[in-house]
């Protein structure tokens, strides 16, 4: 399968300072994925002024994983960090983009807390995989992710 590299949403890169997107050649690197859309749902705050915009419920966006964020870490905090964590992406199960959604919080020194994500998708087999409404996104995903490219 091959895939267009111009195809696709610009990677965002997430750092201690906000977003950026990384260029190659005058080009910026692209997502062809599923990164994008999980940055997205993670990191966009409840009450997002954008959703003024959404025509149903369901387009709403916005999570509670940047105020769990916030708190002072404790055992509890890393619970409700990873609990948000995967409510921010329910909408991955409920439209079935995804199988499995998995967030694991930590603290693994100081004043750092890390999230790890794992999204599973639908299907092992990669022939229906391809056949479902979102498999192209698998399968650039799993060919030719945007996080190799940086």
């Amino acid at each position: 399968m091959i895939f267009d590299r111009y195809q696709g949403d610009p990677k965002m890169i997430l750092d201690e300072s906000g977003a950026d997107l990384v260029f190659k050649g005058g080009q910026p690197v692209m997502d062809q994925g599923l990164e994008n859309a999980a940055l997205i749902s993670l990191h966009t705050r409840e009450g997002w002024c954008g959703n003024v915009f959404a025509r149903a419920p369901a387009q709403k966006i916005g999570s509670r994983y940047e105020a769990a964020n916030e708190q002072p870490i404790t055992v509890s905090a890393l619970g409700q960090i990873s609990n948000s964590a995967r409510s921010a992406l329910q909408w991955m199960i409920d439209t079935r983009l995804a199988a499995d959604i998995k967030a694991v919080a930590s603290n693994p020194t100081g004043r750092t807390v890390q999230t790890i994500v794992g999204i599973s998708p639908p299907t092992r087999n990669p022939l229906l995989l391809l056949l479902s409404k979102h498999g192209i996104n698998w399968m650039a995903q799993k060919l030719d992710p945007a996080n190799l490219k940086v």
